[in-house]
């Protein structure tokens, strides 16, 4: 009989949430100052910016209510302290590895495997395959009869290589049993690259979490996304880095993030984009390319 009164007040506050995901942190409100170092920080902060130390009276991983007291979350089980990542070692208060993307709890990994079983994360993960093999084959692209008797690179061609070089790319190496045996035009290349950078647009923006959710467990459903889109592409093909295919566009600044949890302000939500270097865009009747995001992209 104790236990089961034990599980019902368990699952108590994580109910009490979810009826309300729009309330904010009871801490740091109003305040403006970390209680831990005195630092003066941006009120709705979860964790103070200068030492690290945790802002809010509610879990990280799931978003149940803690005592200040709570070794270990009582909903979710996990530390109050944080988890080490066993991959690269890193402290974590998120279910997924803010460094390497690994799932650190049993929750991450079934939400991973369960998202493998989305479609839109197999289409956008045939679309950043795609997006690889076109940039390979326009690395190695011949010059169309428009380009013939000159050796030196064109305009367009420079200045994708210096943006590419900006942002530490490589491109992927196409088999030789994988070329084409008819060598396209970069022309023809590039529209299909537009398109194939489209179709990873739409498909990551359609990969939206289910209303009701708090905003732990939207940023879990979004972030288990990822890493399902990834580990498709990584069973299924290679060359492509986990963290550069895809970044976080947040709504707080509209600043590219590696995942969700990296924003100041994760609860206000954002979505998936294609990470890719360049983008084909018409200027003057000529094609040509130039950087898909001014802003910065934050890496770690």
């Amino acid at each position: 009989m104790s236990e089961k009164v034990r599980t019902r007040e368990r699952v108590k506050p994580a109910v009490a949430v979810a009826a309300a995901p729009n309330q904010g942190p009871s801490v740091n409100e109003g305040s403006g100052v970390c209680p831990h170092c005195g630092a003066t920080i941006e009120e709705g902060l979860e964790f103070c910016p200068v030492c690290g130390a945790k802002l809010v009276d509610y879990c990280t991983f799931c978003g149940a209510p803690m005592r200040p007291d709570d070794i270990d979350c009582p909903e979710c089980g996990m530390p109050a302290e944080g988890i080490i990542c066993p991959n690269c070692g890193i402290r974590n208060h998120r279910p997924f590895c803010g460094q390497c993307g690994q799932p650190l709890s049993r929750a991450a990994r079934i939400a991973v495997d369960r998202a493998k079983m989305d479609p839109k994360v197999k289409e956008a993960a045939v679309a950043l395959m795609r997006i690889a093999e076109l940039e390979a084959e326009l690395d190695g692209a011949e010059p169309g009869p428009e380009d013939e008797g000159q050796h030196e690179p064109t305009e367009g061609e420079l200045r994708m290589r210096e943006l590419m070089g900006k942002v530490g790319f490589k491109p992927a190496v196409t088999p030789e049993a994988e070329k084409p045996k008819t060598k396209r035009s970069r022309a023809e290349i590039l529209a299909e690259y537009q398109k194939a950078v489209e179709d990873a647009n739409r498909a990551m923006e359609e990969m939206l979490p289910p209303a009701g959710m708090t905003p732990q467990e939207q940023r879990n459903y979004c972030t288990a996304r990822k890493v399902a889109v990834m580990e498709t592409v990584q069973e299924t093909w290679r060359g492509i880095p986990f963290q550069e295919s895809m970044a976080w566009e947040c709504n707080y600044c509209h600043v590219l993030h590696n995942n969700p949890h990296e924003c100041a302000k994760p609860h206000l939500g954002g979505k998936w984009v294609p990470c890719v270097q360049c983008e084909v865009v018409q200027s003057g009747g000529q094609v040509f390319t130039t950087n898909v995001e001014r802003k910065v992209y934050k890496r770690v």
